[in-house]
């Protein structure tokens, strides 16, 4: 079972971090990630044991603890198949939970349209669509017609676009208006 452990010291090492696991189990191997220019270490690593039991002890034992003056974290690490991007990830994974909530992918769309060949949003970013309705509409009949409050409530490009980045419904939504407005 693989580990993921995030907020080590930048100074500890492959051995140390080896030696805390160890004594939950066999350690299969470890492995600190580092910066490719630098050399240093990023921060977090990965530690896989071969028993799975064991690997939860750690878990369960390491999780929080101080290590030189740092909180560490450990979850598990997940898994990552070839050819699967996070959002397919999830999709498997509520799948194979037996859940009817699909989880859309952004991928969704263009990997349909690039096989058709058309995609009406090609080229067009989340940025340019929201300053053209802007500039139609006006940010008050922009909120009229999209209810949401990143449009009504001290609206700014800004603004909008890190909610939209983090609400799929909502730029869905967005898009929509943007395709019928053309």
């Amino acid at each position: 079972m693989k580990l993921l452990i995030r907020n080590l010291t930048r100074t500890t090492t492959e051995t140390e971090l080896q030696a805390m696991f160890e004594a939950y189990g066999k350690v299969q191997s470890c492995t600190l990630v580092r910066d490719k220019v630098t050399g240093k270490s990023k921060g977090f690593g990965f530690v896989e044991m071969p028993r799975p039991g064991d690997a939860r002890a750690a878990r369960k034992n390491l999780n929080g603890i101080d290590v030189a003056g740092s909180r560490i974290r450990v979850k598990n690490a997940e898994s990552s198949k070839p050819g699967r991007n996070k959002d397919e990830t999830k999709q498997a994974a509520a799948k194979q939970a037996g859940t009817k909530k699909d989880i859309p992918s952004p991928w969704d769309r263009t990997k349909k349209s690039k096989a058709a060949g058309q995609d009406p949003l090609h080229g067009i970013t989340l940025k340019m669509m929201v300053t053209e309705l802007v500039e139609k509409y006006g940010w008050e009949e922009l909120g009229r017609r999209i209810e949401i409050k990143c449009f009504t409530i001290d609206p700014s490009i800004s603004s909008s676009l890190k909610f939209l980045r983090k609400t799929p419904w909502a730029r869905k939504k967005v898009e929509t208006l943007y395709l019928h407005s053309r």
